[in-house]
């Protein structure tokens, strides 16, 4: 029994230290600040970004990673919001400044030990706040009726006039580290009704489609919003 409650032990030891070095984490801050006549306003959200080594793989050792949190939440207006999705409509490019997981993407790359190098190195050099580059924006999206989800409009960030009126302008798209909290149901408290769609899209539909007259909203989710609905 003794060697037994050894044996348990050091595989429990050693199954820790390797999925403790197969691990990289750290946590985020997206900040959206808009310029309105009525003057600045802001909204921001923590993630958690973890990238885990995958030790037996068909290919040979690679990562994945997971972003975990929700959208950053504006309201611009009274009662009209800009949302910077976590993901949707294909893309995954939140990460900013800080990560290449939209380097894999775009240039159709394994998720290597290269790459993981170089996302490691990227948030190793990050230091106070990071200005994101346009091209790696986050969605922005607002609803033309809050209510009802299948109203999700994309909002182009050179023009938030477009949809919000004249004197509106998107300022800034930060990202910086941090050691806060991961950001926990603002989303929900504006969205009320992302609990009850899903795990539809946000048209109704079960699966995405070309069957649809809503198609930004058929190719968005509740977990587009918040990684927390639905359990995931």
């Amino acid at each position: 029994m003794k060697k037994f409650v050894v044996i348990a032990a050091v595989v429990f030891a050693l199954g820790w230290i390797v999925l403790k070095v197969g691990t990289y984490s750290w946590r985020q801050k997206l900040t959206i600040t808009v310029d309105t006549p009525a003057g600045e306003v802001w909204g921001s959200s923590v993630s958690a970004v973890s990238w885990r080594k995958q030790w037996i793989r068909w290919d040979g050792m690679g990562w994945t990673w997971d972003l975990t949190g929700e959208a950053v939440v504006v309201e611009v207006t009274p009662g009209r919001y800009l949302f910077a999705l976590l993901k949707g409509a294909g893309t995954t490019e939140y990460m900013g400044s800080v990560a290449a997981a939209s380097i894999a993407e775009r240039e159709g790359r394994v998720l290597d030990q290269a790459l993981f190098s170089e996302v490691q190195g990227r948030r190793n050099r990050a230091r106070g706040v990071i200005k994101v580059p346009e091209y790696q924006y986050p969605m922005l999206v607002t609803f033309d009726d809050i209510t009802k989800p299948e109203t999700v409009r994309e909002v182009d960030p050179e023009d938030l006039a477009a949809v919000f009126g004249e004197g509106v302008r998107l300022k800034a798209v930060t990202l910086e580290i941090t050691r806060g909290a991961v950001t926990e149901g603002r989303v929900e408290g504006v969205l009320v009704w992302l609990d009850d769609i899903w795990p539809n899209t946000l048209d109704g539909q079960r699966f995405h489609t070309i069957y649809t007259d809503h198609p930004l909203a058929n190719s968005l989710s509740a977990n587009s919003f918040s990684t927390e609905i639905g359990g995931l």
